[in-house]
């Protein structure tokens, strides 16, 4: 079995292993609001109660009664995908040796230079809820980037505060293989390598550079702040691009993506697929992303000038053709009339 195919079967692994963790994810942020509080006969039949905090308290018990259900289908799942994986020839691999296998893997050896920067400096201005699922989808983009055949070059920066704060709840972080810096991103690099990816930018990214690093905004505030990452980009002067969506797919909401599907868009590309291939391989069918047909990308792409020239040119075409004809018809009738 070739190396790519190897890595396509363990990304399916890592995606199936994400889409597990997502949806215990999804479970527990509905139970957030509720706090620690263990329901009991005593509160839940306290008159002082609203409806809401009853609801929340019967949500929570219902969570934890389905807590080995829960386990039960995951193991379950995870059998499912290992038999898959078996499936496919020649892998034989198991799932703990797949998983040792990613400690020979290093950013460091890889052929692929890109570096990609989570900017981490609007962590005071997230909720603990937003920042734990900002930091939830840069542990995602970290799995992702481990089991790439060639891997990104990673990096944290504005680490303090409360970001390091929640980040400290997960053990050992600093030992990742992940570049981690207290510092502002334009204090790590020169701003010559810089771009920050923002979809309020006026200049689009057409293929991706190795002596750049590519910044995308932790930020998670469900538009609380909109704009605000272009904002403090170009306050600093540093240039700005988005990525190409108009040119290859029509999308039916705004153009704002979340952390872990901008990166997945550039690692896909990254490792030599198409702009078009990653965008619809990646952006969730909730944002109702149609690709563009190439008749319609390839009209958009001609500049107005050869537009009118080339309808111009078909004018011309046309009056020929009509002229033809007339002498077509002049001829006929001076033949006819010479016959007769």
């Amino acid at each position: 079995m070739s190396d790519e195919e190897n890595c396509d079967i363990k990304q399916l692994n890592d995606n199936i292993t994400c889409e597990l963790q997502l949806e215990n994810d999804k479970l527990e942020d509905d139970l957030l609001a509720v706090g620690d509080i263990e329901p009991s006969e005593e509160t839940t039949s306290e008159a002082g109660l609203s409806k809401r905090a009853r609801k929340k308290l019967l949500k929570r018990q219902q969570w934890l009664d389905t807590k080995h259900e829960r386990r039960a289908k995951e193991r379950e799942k995870r059998k499912v995908k290992m038999a898959a994986l078996k499936l496919v020839k020649e892998f034989d691999e198991t799932r703990v040796s797949s998983r040792k296998s990613l400690k020979h893997s290093k950013m460091s050896d890889s052929s692929c230079k890109v570096g990609v920067v989570f900017d981490m400096q609007f962590g005071d201005l997230m909720t603990q809820r937003d920042l734990g699922k900002c930091i939830k989808q840069i542990m995602k983009c970290y799995s992702l980037n481990r089991r790439l055949s060639a891997q990104l070059q990673l990096y944290m920066t504005s680490l303090g505060g409360s970001v390091e704060e929640e980040m400290s709840k997960h053990d050992g972080f600093k030992n990742w293989d992940f570049n981690f810096d207290s510092r502002r991103y334009d204090e790590v690099f020169t701003r010559d390598r810089i771009v920050y990816l923002s979809s309020d930018s006026t200049r689009e990214i057409t293929h991706l550079e190795d002596d750049k690093v590519y910044i995308i905004g932790g930020l998670v505030d469900h538009n609380h702040h909109k704009g605000l990452c272009h904002e403090k980009a170009t306050q600093l002067g540093i240039e700005t691009a988005r990525l190409p969506i108009d040119q290859f797919v029509d999308m039916k909401s705004r153009k704002v993506l979340t952390v872990n599907h901008v990166f997945e868009i550039l690692a896909t590309v990254s490792q030599g697929k198409e702009w078009k291939e990653a965008f619809l391989g990646v952006i969730p069918e909730r944002k109702g992303a149609v690709a563009l047909k190439d008749e319609e990308k390839a009209e958009e792409d001609i500049p107005e000038t050869d537009k009118f020239v080339t309808l111009e040119a078909e004018c011309e075409d046309i009056m020929e053709k009509i002229k033809e004809d007339i002498v077509k018809e002049e001829s006929t009738c001076d033949d006819s009339l010479t016959v007769s």
